[in-house]
Protein backbone atom coordinates (compact mmCIF):
# COMPACT_ATOMS: atom_id res chain seq x y z
CA UNK A 1 0.00 0.00 0.00
CA UNK A 2 2.81 2.02 0.64
CA UNK A 3 4.43 1.30 -2.58
CA UNK A 4 1.72 2.12 -4.00
CA UNK A 5 0.84 5.63 -2.77
CA UNK A 6 4.50 6.28 -3.62
CA UNK A 7 4.16 5.70 -7.30
CA UNK A 8 1.11 7.48 -7.47
CA UNK A 9 2.66 10.45 -6.19
CA UNK A 10 5.71 9.98 -8.56
CA UNK A 11 3.27 9.62 -11.40
CA UNK A 12 1.63 12.79 -10.45
CA UNK A 13 4.89 14.61 -10.01
CA UNK A 14 5.84 13.50 -13.60
CA UNK A 15 2.72 14.85 -15.07
CA UNK A 16 2.98 18.07 -13.41
CA UNK A 17 6.73 19.23 -14.43
CA UNK A 18 5.86 17.23 -17.92
CA UNK A 19 2.95 20.29 -17.86
CA UNK A 20 5.70 22.98 -16.68
CA UNK A 21 7.75 22.56 -19.50
CA UNK A 22 5.52 21.97 -22.41
CA UNK A 23 3.09 24.71 -20.82
CA UNK A 24 4.34 27.33 -22.85
CA UNK A 25 5.95 25.44 -25.65
CA UNK A 26 5.25 27.11 -29.46
CA UNK A 27 5.87 26.04 -32.64
CA UNK A 28 7.24 28.91 -35.05
CA UNK A 29 6.26 28.27 -39.00
CA UNK A 30 5.14 30.84 -41.37
CA UNK A 31 1.60 29.37 -41.69
CA UNK A 32 1.09 29.70 -37.72
CA UNK A 33 -2.42 30.30 -36.28
CA UNK A 34 -0.68 33.20 -34.00
CA UNK A 35 0.95 36.53 -34.95
CA UNK A 36 3.57 38.20 -32.31
CA UNK A 37 4.61 41.80 -34.21
CA UNK A 38 7.44 43.63 -33.39
CA UNK A 39 8.43 47.05 -34.22
CA UNK A 40 9.81 49.91 -31.71
CA UNK A 41 8.15 52.49 -29.55
CA UNK A 42 8.43 55.97 -28.72
CA UNK A 43 12.05 56.47 -27.35
CA UNK A 44 13.19 54.07 -30.01
CA UNK A 45 11.56 55.84 -33.65
CA UNK A 46 15.28 55.13 -35.20
CA UNK A 47 15.46 51.61 -33.82
CA UNK A 48 15.29 48.37 -36.02
CA UNK A 49 14.48 44.65 -35.14
CA UNK A 50 16.77 42.44 -36.50
CA UNK A 51 17.63 44.83 -39.33
CA UNK A 52 14.38 45.67 -40.11
CA UNK A 53 11.79 48.33 -38.88
CA UNK A 54 9.33 45.83 -37.81
CA UNK A 55 9.39 41.52 -37.44
CA UNK A 56 6.78 39.36 -37.80
CA UNK A 57 6.79 35.74 -35.93
CA UNK A 58 3.78 33.44 -36.62
CA UNK A 59 3.22 30.38 -34.38
CA UNK A 60 1.09 27.63 -32.91
CA UNK A 61 0.60 26.79 -29.60
CA UNK A 62 0.66 23.67 -28.11
CA UNK A 63 -3.14 21.70 -27.53
CA UNK A 64 -4.19 23.26 -23.84
CA UNK A 65 -2.01 25.60 -23.89
CA UNK A 66 -3.69 29.02 -22.44
CA UNK A 67 0.07 31.28 -22.12
CA UNK A 68 2.73 31.49 -24.09
CA UNK A 69 6.86 32.46 -23.20
CA UNK A 70 7.81 36.10 -24.23
CA UNK A 71 11.32 35.29 -23.75
CA UNK A 72 10.78 31.61 -25.86
CA UNK A 73 9.10 33.85 -28.77
CA UNK A 74 11.48 36.35 -28.63
CA UNK A 75 15.00 34.13 -28.07
CA UNK A 76 17.42 35.81 -30.82
CA UNK A 77 15.77 38.74 -31.60
CA UNK A 78 17.81 41.91 -31.40
CA UNK A 79 16.07 45.52 -30.81
CA UNK A 80 18.87 47.90 -31.86
CA UNK A 81 19.02 51.55 -31.88
CA UNK A 82 23.11 52.09 -31.85
CA UNK A 83 23.13 54.50 -28.87
CA UNK A 84 21.50 52.97 -25.57
CA UNK A 85 20.70 49.85 -24.72
CA UNK A 86 17.58 47.73 -25.17
CA UNK A 87 15.46 47.79 -21.98
CA UNK A 88 12.13 45.45 -22.24
CA UNK A 89 9.11 45.13 -24.72
CA UNK A 90 6.00 47.01 -23.96
CA UNK A 91 2.53 46.83 -24.52
CA UNK A 92 1.84 50.14 -25.87
CA UNK A 93 3.99 52.18 -28.01
CA UNK A 94 4.66 55.05 -25.45
CA UNK A 95 6.79 52.05 -23.39
CA UNK A 96 4.70 52.81 -20.19
CA UNK A 97 3.84 48.94 -19.35
CA UNK A 98 6.15 46.19 -19.54
CA UNK A 99 5.27 43.13 -21.54
CA UNK A 100 4.53 40.01 -18.88
CA UNK A 101 6.67 36.77 -19.40
CA UNK A 102 3.56 34.92 -19.70
CA UNK A 103 1.28 35.92 -22.42
CA UNK A 104 -2.28 35.07 -22.19
CA UNK A 105 -3.11 33.11 -25.90
CA UNK A 106 -6.45 35.15 -25.48
CA UNK A 107 -4.38 38.81 -25.73
CA UNK A 108 -4.09 37.42 -29.28
CA UNK A 109 -7.11 39.02 -30.82
CA UNK A 110 -5.91 41.27 -33.90
CA UNK A 111 -6.12 41.33 -37.16
CA UNK A 112 -5.00 43.51 -40.25
CA UNK A 113 -2.12 44.06 -41.89
CA UNK A 114 1.74 45.10 -40.74
CA UNK A 115 4.31 46.43 -43.06
CA UNK A 116 7.09 44.50 -43.12
CA UNK A 117 9.53 42.85 -45.35
CA UNK A 118 8.89 45.67 -48.01
CA UNK A 119 5.13 45.35 -48.04
CA UNK A 120 1.83 44.88 -45.83
CA UNK A 121 1.09 41.17 -44.98
CA UNK A 122 -1.80 40.32 -43.63
CA UNK A 123 -2.10 38.66 -40.29
CA UNK A 124 -5.11 37.43 -37.85
CA UNK A 125 -5.02 36.68 -34.01
CA UNK A 126 -2.21 39.11 -33.63
CA UNK A 127 -0.23 41.05 -30.64
CA UNK A 128 1.87 43.79 -31.52
CA UNK A 129 4.60 44.78 -28.68
CA UNK A 130 7.34 47.55 -28.80
CA UNK A 131 10.68 47.69 -28.29
CA UNK A 132 11.60 49.80 -25.44
CA UNK A 133 15.01 51.34 -24.70
CA UNK A 134 16.57 52.64 -21.56
CA UNK A 135 18.95 55.99 -21.57
CA UNK A 136 21.87 54.28 -20.53
CA UNK A 137 24.39 54.49 -23.31
CA UNK A 138 26.14 51.69 -25.22
CA UNK A 139 29.94 52.12 -23.67
CA UNK A 140 31.36 49.55 -21.34
CA UNK A 141 29.02 46.87 -22.23
CA UNK A 142 31.70 44.23 -22.42
CA UNK A 143 29.60 43.70 -25.78
CA UNK A 144 30.85 45.24 -29.32
CA UNK A 145 27.79 46.09 -32.02
CA UNK A 146 29.02 46.35 -35.81
CA UNK A 147 26.42 47.08 -37.84
CA UNK A 148 26.33 46.94 -41.86
CA UNK A 149 23.87 49.40 -43.01
CA UNK A 150 23.29 48.32 -46.42
CA UNK A 151 22.08 51.81 -47.57
CA UNK A 152 18.87 50.56 -49.17
CA UNK A 153 20.65 47.14 -49.78
CA UNK A 154 20.57 44.22 -48.07
CA UNK A 155 23.30 42.55 -46.79
CA UNK A 156 22.52 38.94 -46.69
CA UNK A 157 19.02 39.33 -47.20
CA UNK A 158 18.62 42.14 -44.40
CA UNK A 159 19.21 46.32 -44.73
CA UNK A 160 20.64 45.82 -41.74
CA UNK A 161 23.12 43.23 -40.45
CA UNK A 162 24.45 43.66 -36.97
CA UNK A 163 27.30 41.71 -35.82
CA UNK A 164 27.98 41.39 -32.41
CA UNK A 165 31.25 40.10 -30.25
CA UNK A 166 32.42 40.52 -26.28
CA UNK A 167 34.67 42.99 -26.10
CA UNK A 168 37.44 41.08 -25.25
CA UNK A 169 36.69 38.02 -28.11
CA UNK A 170 36.60 40.93 -30.90
CA UNK A 171 38.59 40.15 -33.52
CA UNK A 172 38.91 42.40 -36.70
CA UNK A 173 36.26 42.21 -39.29
CA UNK A 174 37.14 41.52 -42.84
CA UNK A 175 34.45 43.58 -44.73
CA UNK A 176 34.82 42.44 -48.22
CA UNK A 177 33.23 38.93 -46.74
CA UNK A 178 29.91 41.44 -47.23
CA UNK A 179 28.75 42.79 -50.20
CA UNK A 180 25.56 44.48 -50.37
CA UNK A 181 22.95 44.02 -53.51
CA UNK A 182 20.67 46.89 -54.15
CA UNK A 183 18.82 46.53 -57.46
CA UNK A 184 19.89 49.14 -60.12
CA UNK A 185 23.27 50.22 -58.44
CA UNK A 186 26.48 49.17 -58.23
CA UNK A 187 28.43 49.14 -54.76
CA UNK A 188 31.62 50.83 -54.50
CA UNK A 189 32.78 49.83 -50.59
CA UNK A 190 32.11 50.29 -47.07
CA UNK A 191 32.48 53.65 -45.07
CA UNK A 192 33.55 54.63 -42.06
CA UNK A 193 33.69 58.36 -40.37
CA UNK A 194 33.82 59.60 -43.89
CA UNK A 195 36.48 57.42 -45.46
CA UNK A 196 36.04 53.99 -47.26
CA UNK A 197 37.35 50.84 -45.19
CA UNK A 198 37.73 47.09 -45.54
CA UNK A 199 37.82 46.35 -41.94
CA UNK A 200 36.95 46.98 -38.56
CA UNK A 201 39.22 46.59 -36.14
CA UNK A 202 38.75 47.07 -31.99
CA UNK A 203 40.28 50.17 -31.99
CA UNK A 204 37.02 51.45 -33.76
CA UNK A 205 35.25 50.97 -30.61
CA UNK A 206 37.15 53.26 -28.37
CA UNK A 207 34.84 55.96 -27.74
CA UNK A 208 31.77 53.94 -28.21
CA UNK A 209 30.27 49.93 -28.53
CA UNK A 210 28.35 50.46 -31.37
CA UNK A 211 29.89 51.18 -34.48
CA UNK A 212 28.40 51.76 -38.13
CA UNK A 213 29.79 51.46 -41.51
CA UNK A 214 27.57 51.93 -44.80
CA UNK A 215 27.04 51.28 -48.18
CA UNK A 216 28.31 53.28 -50.94
CA UNK A 217 26.84 52.70 -54.17
CA UNK A 218 26.76 54.70 -57.66
CA UNK A 219 23.52 54.35 -59.97
CA UNK A 220 24.10 52.58 -63.00
CA UNK A 221 22.00 54.58 -65.09
CA UNK A 222 21.48 58.52 -65.21
CA UNK A 223 17.50 58.80 -65.33
CA UNK A 224 17.04 62.10 -64.76
CA UNK A 225 13.61 62.27 -63.03
CA UNK A 226 14.39 63.87 -59.83
CA UNK A 227 16.98 66.39 -58.09
CA UNK A 228 20.46 66.06 -59.19
CA UNK A 229 24.01 66.87 -58.51
CA UNK A 230 26.15 68.43 -60.62
CA UNK A 231 30.07 67.46 -59.42
CA UNK A 232 32.48 70.58 -61.01
CA UNK A 233 35.99 69.41 -61.82
CA UNK A 234 37.32 73.22 -61.30
CA UNK A 235 40.06 73.27 -63.28
CA UNK A 236 40.37 68.80 -62.89
CA UNK A 237 38.64 66.19 -65.00
CA UNK A 238 35.75 63.75 -63.43
CA UNK A 239 35.41 60.72 -65.67
CA UNK A 240 36.97 62.60 -68.76
CA UNK A 241 34.72 65.36 -68.34
CA UNK A 242 35.21 69.07 -66.60
CA UNK A 243 31.65 68.78 -65.04
CA UNK A 244 29.01 65.37 -64.70
CA UNK A 245 25.49 65.35 -63.58
CA UNK A 246 23.83 62.49 -61.14
CA UNK A 247 20.75 61.21 -59.70
CA UNK A 248 20.66 62.23 -55.80
CA UNK A 249 21.19 58.82 -54.66
CA UNK A 250 19.82 58.43 -50.86
CA UNK A 251 18.85 55.34 -49.17
CA UNK A 252 15.39 53.22 -48.08
CA UNK A 253 14.21 55.72 -45.54
CA UNK A 254 14.43 60.12 -45.95
CA UNK A 255 17.22 60.43 -43.43
CA UNK A 256 19.89 58.88 -45.50
CA UNK A 257 22.32 60.83 -47.20
CA UNK A 258 24.32 60.77 -50.47
CA UNK A 259 27.74 59.53 -50.41
CA UNK A 260 30.67 61.89 -52.67
CA UNK A 261 33.10 59.31 -51.94
CA UNK A 262 33.01 57.34 -55.41
CA UNK A 263 33.42 60.55 -57.56
CA UNK A 264 36.74 61.58 -57.43
CA UNK A 265 38.58 64.09 -60.33
CA UNK A 266 42.05 64.05 -61.19
CA UNK A 267 44.34 67.01 -61.94
CA UNK A 268 47.79 66.78 -62.90
CA UNK A 269 50.12 68.33 -60.54
CA UNK A 270 47.29 68.70 -57.89
CA UNK A 271 46.13 66.75 -54.81
CA UNK A 272 41.82 66.28 -54.97
CA UNK A 273 40.89 67.57 -51.17
CA UNK A 274 37.47 66.93 -51.35
CA UNK A 275 34.03 68.63 -52.96
CA UNK A 276 33.34 72.51 -51.54
CA UNK A 277 30.24 74.43 -51.79
CA UNK A 278 31.45 77.52 -53.38
CA UNK A 279 33.80 77.42 -56.62
CA UNK A 280 36.47 79.74 -55.07
CA UNK A 281 37.07 77.28 -51.97
CA UNK A 282 35.28 79.65 -49.32
CA UNK A 283 32.40 77.55 -48.79
CA UNK A 284 32.60 74.43 -46.47
CA UNK A 285 33.71 70.83 -47.31
CA UNK A 286 30.85 68.21 -48.16
CA UNK A 287 31.29 64.01 -47.92
CA UNK A 288 27.67 63.64 -47.72
CA UNK A 289 24.72 65.54 -48.79
CA UNK A 290 21.12 65.32 -47.69
CA UNK A 291 18.14 66.22 -50.48
CA UNK A 292 16.49 68.83 -48.00
CA UNK A 293 19.70 70.75 -49.14
CA UNK A 294 17.61 71.22 -52.80
CA UNK A 295 14.54 73.37 -50.79
CA UNK A 296 14.04 76.94 -51.56
CA UNK A 297 15.36 78.17 -48.20
CA UNK A 298 17.17 81.56 -47.59
CA UNK A 299 19.71 79.54 -45.58
CA UNK A 300 20.57 76.50 -48.47
CA UNK A 301 20.23 79.31 -51.24
CA UNK A 302 23.27 81.11 -49.37
CA UNK A 303 25.08 78.36 -48.93
CA UNK A 304 24.70 76.42 -52.07
CA UNK A 305 24.75 77.14 -55.74
CA UNK A 306 21.34 76.32 -57.35
CA UNK A 307 19.61 76.68 -60.21
CA UNK A 308 16.42 75.34 -61.87
CA UNK A 309 13.25 75.88 -59.60
CA UNK A 310 10.64 72.51 -60.18
CA UNK A 311 7.29 72.12 -58.89
CA UNK A 312 6.86 68.69 -58.26
CA UNK A 313 3.62 66.43 -58.43
CA UNK A 314 2.32 67.10 -54.80
CA UNK A 315 2.83 70.92 -55.29
CA UNK A 316 6.47 71.25 -53.88
CA UNK A 317 8.69 74.03 -54.80
CA UNK A 318 12.50 73.54 -55.00
CA UNK A 319 15.55 73.79 -56.57
CA UNK A 320 16.32 70.66 -59.47
CA UNK A 321 20.14 70.76 -59.47
CA UNK A 322 22.90 71.39 -56.72
CA UNK A 323 26.47 72.18 -57.73
CA UNK A 324 29.75 71.10 -55.84
CA UNK A 325 33.38 72.02 -57.18
CA UNK A 326 36.47 69.90 -56.94
CA UNK A 327 38.98 72.17 -54.25
CA UNK A 328 42.85 71.33 -55.06
CA UNK A 329 46.35 71.59 -53.61
CA UNK A 330 49.10 71.78 -55.31
CA UNK A 331 51.53 68.66 -55.48
CA UNK A 332 54.80 71.34 -54.00
CA UNK A 333 52.27 72.47 -51.04
CA UNK A 334 50.86 75.41 -52.39
CA UNK A 335 47.05 75.96 -52.30
CA UNK A 336 45.20 75.36 -56.12
CA UNK A 337 41.72 76.89 -55.55
CA UNK A 338 41.43 79.10 -58.29
CA UNK A 339 40.40 82.38 -57.17
CA UNK A 340 41.42 82.60 -53.51
CA UNK A 341 44.08 80.72 -51.94
CA UNK A 342 43.57 77.95 -49.27
CA UNK A 343 45.66 77.59 -45.57
CA UNK A 344 45.50 74.31 -43.10
CA UNK A 345 46.56 76.92 -40.11
CA UNK A 346 44.83 79.61 -38.44
CA UNK A 347 45.47 81.39 -35.59
CA UNK A 348 43.81 84.25 -33.53
CA UNK A 349 44.72 87.43 -33.02
CA UNK A 350 42.35 88.52 -29.90
CA UNK A 351 43.45 88.43 -26.23
CA UNK A 352 43.63 84.95 -25.71
CA UNK A 353 46.75 83.43 -28.16
CA UNK A 354 45.30 80.09 -30.02
CA UNK A 355 45.67 78.41 -32.96
CA UNK A 356 43.89 75.45 -35.41
CA UNK A 357 45.53 73.15 -37.85
CA UNK A 358 43.10 71.86 -40.09
CA UNK A 359 43.64 67.87 -41.62
CA UNK A 360 41.62 70.15 -44.95
CA UNK A 361 42.20 73.37 -46.34
CA UNK A 362 40.32 75.88 -45.73
CA UNK A 363 39.92 79.45 -47.04
CA UNK A 364 42.71 81.94 -45.87
CA UNK A 365 39.99 84.65 -45.60
CA UNK A 366 38.47 82.54 -42.37
CA UNK A 367 39.90 84.18 -39.02
CA UNK A 368 40.13 82.44 -35.76
CA UNK A 369 37.84 83.90 -33.25
CA UNK A 370 38.20 82.70 -29.56
CA UNK A 371 36.77 84.44 -26.55
CA UNK A 372 37.17 83.63 -22.73
CA UNK A 373 33.64 83.09 -21.31
CA UNK A 374 32.48 83.05 -17.37
CA UNK A 375 32.91 79.73 -15.91
CA UNK A 376 29.75 78.52 -14.74
CA UNK A 377 29.78 77.30 -10.88
CA UNK A 378 28.86 73.82 -11.55
CA UNK A 379 31.79 73.70 -14.49
CA UNK A 380 33.89 75.04 -11.33
CA UNK A 381 32.56 72.72 -9.12
CA UNK A 382 34.27 70.03 -11.59
CA UNK A 383 37.27 71.77 -11.46
CA UNK A 384 36.97 73.49 -14.78
CA UNK A 385 39.13 76.27 -14.54
CA UNK A 386 39.00 78.11 -17.81
CA UNK A 387 36.45 77.89 -20.73
CA UNK A 388 36.74 79.25 -24.10
CA UNK A 389 34.15 79.60 -27.23
CA UNK A 390 35.19 79.05 -30.47
CA UNK A 391 34.26 79.98 -33.60
CA UNK A 392 35.81 80.32 -37.62
CA UNK A 393 34.26 83.56 -39.17
CA UNK A 394 34.56 84.09 -42.72
CA UNK A 395 35.60 87.53 -44.32
CA UNK A 396 32.06 89.06 -43.23
CA UNK A 397 32.30 87.84 -39.70
CA UNK A 398 29.90 85.45 -39.87
CA UNK A 399 30.21 82.27 -38.29
CA UNK A 400 31.41 79.15 -40.28
CA UNK A 401 30.14 75.77 -39.40
CA UNK A 402 33.05 73.19 -39.38
CA UNK A 403 32.03 69.69 -38.66
CA UNK A 404 33.68 66.26 -38.94
CA UNK A 405 37.20 67.69 -40.14
CA UNK A 406 39.76 66.77 -37.92
CA UNK A 407 41.65 69.81 -36.18
CA UNK A 408 44.11 70.08 -33.31
CA UNK A 409 43.33 73.27 -31.49
CA UNK A 410 46.26 75.10 -29.65
CA UNK A 411 45.43 77.25 -26.64
CA UNK A 412 48.09 79.57 -24.42
CA UNK A 413 47.22 78.82 -21.04
CA UNK A 414 46.52 81.62 -18.45
CA UNK A 415 48.94 82.37 -15.48
CA UNK A 416 46.82 81.10 -13.41
CA UNK A 417 45.98 77.48 -14.76
CA UNK A 418 50.02 77.06 -15.08
CA UNK A 419 51.24 74.37 -12.80
CA UNK A 420 48.70 71.95 -12.18
CA UNK A 421 49.74 67.96 -12.25
CA UNK A 422 47.16 66.85 -14.91
CA UNK A 423 45.21 68.99 -17.95
CA UNK A 424 42.08 67.70 -19.19
CA UNK A 425 39.67 69.19 -21.82
CA UNK A 426 35.96 69.01 -21.73
CA UNK A 427 33.34 70.34 -24.59
CA UNK A 428 30.83 71.72 -22.92
CA UNK A 429 26.96 72.45 -24.73
CA UNK A 430 24.56 74.32 -22.36
CA UNK A 431 27.03 74.44 -19.09
CA UNK A 432 26.67 70.52 -19.28
CA UNK A 433 30.09 68.60 -20.02
CA UNK A 434 29.27 66.61 -22.93
CA UNK A 435 32.45 64.24 -23.58
CA UNK A 436 36.42 65.02 -22.09
CA UNK A 437 39.16 64.92 -24.09
CA UNK A 438 42.71 63.84 -23.93
CA UNK A 439 45.17 67.12 -23.53
CA UNK A 440 48.93 67.56 -23.22
CA UNK A 441 50.57 70.97 -22.59
CA UNK A 442 53.42 71.91 -25.03
CA UNK A 443 55.51 75.04 -24.43
CA UNK A 444 52.95 76.73 -22.67
CA UNK A 445 49.80 75.83 -24.77
CA UNK A 446 47.14 73.01 -23.96
CA UNK A 447 46.95 71.11 -26.81
CA UNK A 448 43.89 68.73 -28.65
CA UNK A 449 42.09 67.37 -31.24
CA UNK A 450 38.46 67.33 -31.94
CA UNK A 451 35.83 67.42 -35.33
CA UNK A 452 34.14 70.53 -34.31
CA UNK A 453 34.10 73.77 -32.78
CA UNK A 454 31.68 74.81 -29.48
CA UNK A 455 32.82 75.13 -26.53
CA UNK A 456 35.81 74.25 -24.88
CA UNK A 457 36.73 73.82 -20.70
CA UNK A 458 40.15 73.29 -19.53
CA UNK A 459 40.75 71.28 -16.52
CA UNK A 460 43.61 71.34 -14.46
CA UNK A 461 44.04 69.17 -11.22
CA UNK A 462 46.84 68.00 -8.65
CA UNK A 463 46.67 64.55 -8.63
CA UNK A 464 49.80 65.00 -5.48
CA UNK A 465 52.77 63.26 -7.71
CA UNK A 466 54.71 65.91 -7.82
CA UNK A 467 54.67 66.48 -11.59
CA UNK A 468 54.26 69.32 -13.10
CA UNK A 469 54.11 70.49 -16.60
CA UNK A 470 55.96 72.43 -18.65
CA UNK A 471 54.55 75.68 -19.16
CA UNK A 472 57.75 78.00 -19.57
CA UNK A 473 57.73 79.35 -16.86
CA UNK A 474 60.09 76.97 -14.61
CA UNK A 475 62.58 79.24 -14.19
CA UNK A 476 61.36 81.97 -12.73
CA UNK A 477 61.35 79.16 -9.37
CA UNK A 478 64.96 78.70 -9.61
CA UNK A 479 65.33 82.69 -9.52
CA UNK A 480 62.95 83.16 -7.03
CA UNK A 481 65.45 81.00 -4.57
CA UNK A 482 68.19 82.40 -5.56
CA UNK A 483 66.31 85.74 -4.32
CA UNK A 484 65.82 84.58 -1.00
CA UNK A 485 68.91 82.92 -0.31
CA UNK A 486 71.77 85.36 -1.69
CA UNK A 487 70.14 89.07 -0.37
CA UNK A 488 73.02 90.81 -2.02
CA UNK A 489 71.94 92.29 -5.14
CA UNK A 490 68.44 91.25 -5.59
CA UNK A 491 67.44 93.93 -7.44
CA UNK A 492 70.14 92.18 -10.59
CA UNK A 493 68.77 88.97 -10.51
CA UNK A 494 65.19 89.79 -10.07
CA UNK A 495 65.78 91.79 -13.19
CA UNK A 496 67.54 88.68 -15.08
CA UNK A 497 64.19 86.84 -13.77
CA UNK A 498 61.88 89.58 -15.20
CA UNK A 499 63.55 89.10 -18.33
CA UNK A 500 63.26 85.87 -18.85
CA UNK A 501 60.00 85.57 -18.23
CA UNK A 502 59.20 88.39 -21.32
CA UNK A 503 61.27 86.25 -23.53
CA UNK A 504 58.92 83.16 -22.94
CA UNK A 505 55.85 84.97 -23.19
CA UNK A 506 56.81 86.14 -26.53
CA UNK A 507 57.38 82.53 -27.66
Amino acid sequence: MKLKRVLLMLLVTVLSVSRIVTANAVTVKDDGKYTLLLTCGLNGMDGKVDGDYAKIIKFDAADGDTTVSLSELTAGVLPFNGSTKFAYWATDWTGKTKVAEDIPLSDFNSEGTFWAKDGEVAYTNGLTIYATFSEEPLKGTGTYYLTLDGVGGKVNGKYEMTLTSSSSAYQTVDLTKYTPVRDGYTFVGWALNGEFVTSVPADCFKEKDAVTVLATYTKNTFDNDGIVVTLNANGGQLNGKESNTYDYVGGRDSGALMSLLPYVPVREGYTFNGWNTKSDGSGTMETYIYWRIWDNNEETNKKYDKDTLITEDNGYVRYKNVTLYASWTKASGEPGNPGKDTVKELQSTGETKAKIEFATEVSKDYKLDIKSIEVKKELADKNVKFVADINVLDGNNNVVKISNTKMKIRIALPEDLKGYDKYEVVYIVNDEIKETLPAAVENGYIVFETNHLSQYGIVGTNTGSGATPQTGDSSSVLWLAILCISGVGALTVFGISKNRKKDHSAQ
